[in-house]
């Protein structure tokens, strides 16, 4: 007997499906949802076993990194009490026998202790005074010879120079400066017309602010000649002119007298913008004849202008003048980020 076809199904309808039965749908279905439920918790633990990790080599090269740091601040801070300590005993020795009865001790150590102390506190002591009264001391003095008493004199100026020419190299790193020599013969003839002059970017030393911009065509402009020379003391009057554009307020116009012993870490004129200057002398040849000694006379000159910053301990910094050296040290470590690739 044939099968009887269901009157009820249409021609190409796909034949009902038992009760029960799934469907490819319901099996993707459940095997998401079974992903879902192993898979999430497994990820989050993954993510959390990793963040955690990384986390934590974070905090742990920090705390190593400022372990490191204050070890090394500590060092250094006991580094410079015990260099400061050594300083302090040394200096208590040497000045006292420096200032000690001339008649007790011989010029050559005398001269000496001043190397020592110049070498060690010339940027904390002004020794102007002791090189001039040493030098005094040698020049009036009867008890050396005087070939003796010249090569002392001539030991004593080296020193002072090598002083000088070593404050004037590191006010240089930071700021400007300018070498010159000058023949002394006929200077009157040249009365007004500066020795140096010159014209600087104000850019170059003066930090720009959004309050206080530096344009790129403002500049500083400074003149120094000679109004007036001494042989016998070795020094020379200096008159020093400082011009800012644009701000006639802020020029500096004074004279001064500047001598072999002269230092530009403590000897400078201040002026705006947090900057120094200084004009100083690093040799002075004088021929031995008396003969046009004037005429036959030569100086060399350093004029330097630099941040208040760079002066010696003893020159203390207004509250302005730190604030724009923060601001200049911010200006160029911007500059070098700016010109990296």
């Amino acid at each position: 007997m044939e099968p009887t076809a269901n009157p009820s199904r249409g021609v190409g309808e796909e034949p009902a499906k038992p009760d029960g039965a799934k469907t490819p749908d319901d099996k993707s279905r459940k095997a998401l949802e079974w992903t879902k439920a192993i898979g999430m918790p497994l990820v989050t633990l993954v993510a959390t076993v990793l963040g955690g990790y990384y986390f934590t080599s974070l905090t742990t090269d920090r705390e190593a990194r400022e372990s490191n740091e204050r070890l090394y601040a500590q060092l250094l801070t006991q580094r410079e009490q015990s260099d400061a300590l050594i300083r302090k005993d040394m200096f208590g020795v040497v000045i006292s026998r420096f200032l000690a009865d001339a008649k007790k001790e011989d010029l050559s150590n005398k001269i000496l202790q001043l190397e020592l102390m110049a070498n060690n506190f010339n940027q904390s002591l002004d020794l102007a005074p002791l090189f001039k009264a040493l030098a005094r001391q040698l020049t009036q003095s009867a008890s050396p010879p005087h070939a003796q008493s010249a090569e002392l004199k001539k030991r004593l100026d080296r020193t002072a120079a090598n002083l000088i020419f070593k404050q004037v190299n590191s006010l240089a790193r930071r700021g400007y400066m300018r070498e010159q020599q000058v023949r002394l013969g006929g200077w009157e003839k040249s009365f007004g017309t500066p020795f140096i002059a010159e014209t600087i970017a104000k850019s170059r030393l003066v930090p720009s602010t959004p309050s206080a911009p530096v344009g790129d065509k403002e500049q500083i402009s400074v003149a120094a000649e000679i109004v007036g020379v001494s042989i016998e003391r070795r020094e020379v009057e200096i008159r020093l002119r400082v011009y800012f554009s644009g701000e006639k307020d802020q020029d500096v116009d004074r004279h001064f007298w500047v001598g072999q012993y002269d230092f530009p870490m403590l000897d400078n004129t201040q002026l705006s913008h947090g900057l120094r200057t200084s004009v100083v002398i690093t040799d002075f040849v004088v021929p031995e004849e008396h003969k046009d000694r004037e005429a036959n006379s030569f100086v060399q000159f350093h004029l330097v202008l630099f941040p208040a910053a760079s002066a010696s301990f003893k020159e203390r910094q207004d509250y302005d003048d730190i604030l724009l050296d923060m601001l200049r040290a911010k200006g160029k470590q911007t500059r070098r980020e700016s010109e990296q690739p």
